[in-house]
Order: C-alpha cells, then structure tokens, then sequence
C-alpha cells in the first residue's frame, strides 16, 4: 500500500470509515436512491426503472446490451428491468412508448428537486469539479 493513499484505506494504523471515499460514494448515492424512489413511489416506479427509461430516453433504439452499459448493471438485471417495463406498457422493442416520454418527463421534474435539495450549498464550479472527479474514478475502476 502506498504511503500516499494509507489514511483513506482500510488496514491502516489511522483508518476510519468516514476517511474511506467510497464509504461516501456509496452513502450520496444510496441517499440519493432513496430520495428519489420515495419521489417515484406515487408513480409506481423505482430508481432501476427510472435508470432505463431515462437512458432510453437519451438513446433511442438502444439495445439491451447498450442499456446494461449505460446504467452499469448486468445484462441479465437490465433484461428483467426492461421486461417488466414492457409489462407496463412504458416500452416497446426497446423504444419508449408515449406513456413512457410522459414518465421520463415527470422524473426528470422529481429528480430536478432532488438534485436542487443535494446541491445546495456548493457552486456550479464545486459541482463540475465533483463530477470531474467522480468520472476519473469510475475510469479507474472500469479498466
């Protein structure tokens, strides 16, 4: 282990979980998941089908495999996902149907609050640095 990096990590002398960055990560975003499906609940939906229908809804025709890519989940979870929003009546061949752009309409109103309501406090620049930061990470862990 690198000296460097050893107060974030766990096993070392001065370890604590709140100086593990992905103890943070993994809070923001199971917060944020939580916020936003109690938002979805009067919907019917939850933030997996929430995930696909907006991914579909900024790439049309995808296929399953672009999806599962999109949202970072297995093919087989996305399959399930996408199967049941078609029972739904929300997809067709993977296309949004209309009742399917009305709901990508009403989440992105639900999430614009929950977005205001995270982000308070922190300027567009703060943010952009975050999200810069956050996409060198994933680069890291997706090679």
């Amino acid at each position: 282990m690198t000296k460097k990096y050893s107060k974030f990590l766990p096993g070392s002398e001065d370890f604590s979980l709140e100086s593990f960055p992905f103890y943070w990560v993994t809070q923001v975003h199971a917060q944020y998941v939580l916020n936003v499906d109690h938002a979805l609940k009067k919907y019917g939906l939850d933030n997996s089908r929430r995930r696909i229908l907006l991914a579909l809804d900024s790439k049309p025709h995808a296929s399953v495999s672009d999806l599962s890519d999109m949202v970072v989940s297995k093919m087989s979870t996305t399959t399930k996902i996408v199967y049941r929003l078609k029972d739904e009546g929300r997809i067709t061949r993977v296309l949004l149907t209309e009742k399917g752009v009305e709901m990508t309409n009403k989440i992105n109103d639900l999430t614009s609050v929950v977005l205001e309501q995270s982000f308070e406090g922190l300027t567009p620049l703060q943010i952009e640095k975050m999200m810069e930061s956050l996409k060198h990470v994933f680069k890291n862990l997706a090679r």
